[in-house]
């Protein structure tokens, strides 16, 4: 499951980066620049499924396991999403002074940019969603899915697969049915920037695919089954099936199935043996999706600062392979180097501030 994440991962990357170079060499498809930026699901999915399979100690009652737990995720996740949001600060100066000049304007939108990208507030309005650096907008959804995760898990961590499986069907409704609507709306109306960034964006509108993620894990585990090849080929037929469907199916079509394809993969690779869950779990792939999240949040800002430097990379074959492979290196030196060990003494400083002081110790100590 580790390994998945760098392959959503780097469709995101391609949605966002390959446009270009895709035409240049004359490679036509026609769906996937609607749909491949729709991999966020799956994050948003397994997101859900891994923090329940987990099993963390959190309760609705819990207080100081539930501050624990939200100090584990923004240990996890803020020290990259703060470096790509440095990498990406003077990217947006230079934009917004070249949009409005040096005027007293610039430096408020600046701050105010600054401020809901920081507080990971961004996703909640179509102005600011993608104002900063674009893929954080996925990390502003997250944060709400993690402060209402003790309590979804709470809530779920007992009902019945006949329960689960009907919530299911509910999260793909609410996913799907916003983009539906979108199509209904007069063609003035759907080609505005607002209503497809709202449908897009807003953590409300995805939760959804989180609480499917937990609903998931809690019937993998409610009824664990014995590691089959039968699963590693459903797992290879649901891959296979959400890569026809970015490539082949319209929006809306995309959007009713995807969902389904994401589930059935990720339930299949939990209960797979066989070639495709080893090629998955293999070290390298573990490491490349370990390091997935560097990559994903870094790949616009690098994009841009490297376009100064190569002109072509944009439509240029090698350069832009030679880009995608670099920006894997700088992803995975980025995990070891500053979001595993910074993870690591974060947890530790918070677990000691943590610890009971031993009785007459000095408070100083």
């Amino acid at each position: 499951m580790t390994g998945i994440r760098f392959l959503a991962a780097l469709s995101v990357a391609l949605y966002h980066l390959s446009d270009k170079v895709a035409a240049t060499l004359g490679i036509s498809a026609p769906h996937f620049y609607e749909n491949a930026g729709d991999s966020v699901e799956l994050f948003f999915i397994l997101s859900g499924f891994i923090l329940t399979y987990t099993r963390p100690e959190v309760n609705g009652a819990e207080r100081p396991a539930i501050t624990q737990f939200y100090f584990s995720r923004f240990a996890k996740i803020y020290p990259i999403y703060l470096l790509g949001w440095i990498v990406f600060a003077p990217l947006i100066y230079s934009n917004l002074v070249a949009l409005h000049g040096h005027g007293t304007g610039t430096y408020i939108r600046l701050a105010f940019y600054g401020f809901v990208s920081l507080t990971l507030l961004q996703a909640w309005t179509t102005n600011t969603a993608n104002a900063w650096n674009t893929p954080g907008w996925s990390l502003s959804a997250e944060a709400v899915f993690y402060a209402a995760f003790p309590f979804l898990f709470t809530y779920l961590k007992n009902k019945r697969v006949v329960v689960l499986s009907g919530l299911i069907f509910v999260c793909w409704a609410v996913s799907v049915i916003p983009t539906l609507a979108l199509s209904f709306l007069p063609l003035s109306l759907r080609n505005e920037f607002w209503p497809r960034e709202l449908v897009n964006f807003v953590p409300a509108l995805r939760i959804g695919e989180f609480i499917a993620g937990i609903c998931l894990a809690r019937i993998f585990l409610g009824s664990a089954k014995e590691k089959s090849i039968v699963f590693d080929l459903g797992a290879l037929a649901a891959l296979i099936a959400a890569i026809a469907v970015i490539v082949a199916a319209n929006h809306l079509h995309a959007k009713m199935l995807l969902f389904p394809a994401f589930m059935l993969l990720l339930y299949c690779l939990a209960c797979a043996k066989g070639p495709v869950s080893a090629m998955l779990g293999s070290k390298l792939m573990v490491l490349l999706g370990e390091a997935s999240f560097a990559f994903y949040i870094l790949h616009v800002p690098l994009f841009r600062y490297a376009k100064m430097v190569f002109p072509d990379i944009a439509t240029s074959p090698a350069q832009f392979m030679a880009f995608v492979a670099s920006l894997t290196v700088v992803s995975i030196i980025c995990f070891l180097v500053i979001e595993k060990p910074l993870c690591a003494y974060l947890r530790k400083a918070y677990k000691r501030s943590r610890a009971p002081r031993t009785m007459g110790q000095p408070e100083h100590a």
